[in-house]
């Protein structure tokens, strides 16, 4: 038998991989096997975190309408999560509406002017975006 020392590590845990376990619970049987599976909660795998932090464009947007912005991540996918905060504060009466990956690489950000008579005039404003990409257990 290969002593634990003279083991070769290995880089990251798969679901399939089998675990040597010395359960203390049973003195007269210890040896046991577990797969790595069970070592993470039941329900959805996180596989990717995918973080952007710099600064969005947004566009012109007349009162009482939409307007998009688009930032750039790569590895993004359509149907990943998104977790998205602006850095800057909002313009007066601008707000957002829903931020999605709406194409590969592609985190698309809906904003709308809240006021009935003032349009906003378009800027630039820092942002963080973590795209998060999970699969069903």
């Amino acid at each position: 038998m290969t002593k634990v020392p003279s083991l070769t590590e290995i880089d990251a845990l798969a679901d399939e991989d089998i675990l040597y376990v010395w359960d203390a619970s049973t003195p007269s049987t210890p040896d046991k096997k577990m797969l790595g599976l069970k070592l993470r909660p039941a329900g959805s795998k996180i596989t990717h975190y995918l973080r952007y932090e710099s600064t969005i464009v947004i566009p012109a947007i007349n009162a009482a309408t939409e307007g998009s912005a688009a930032i750039t991540v790569a590895g993004a996918a359509v149907g990943d999560h998104v977790v998205f905060n602006m850095r800057d504060a909002l313009p007066a009466d601008l707000g957002i509406t829903s931020v999605r990956v709406s194409a590969v690489d592609t985190v698309q950000v809906r904003f709308r002017n809240f006021h009935t008579a003032n349009n906003y005039a378009g800027g630039t404003l820092a942002c963080d975006a973590l795209v998060i990409r999970s699969i069903a257990a």
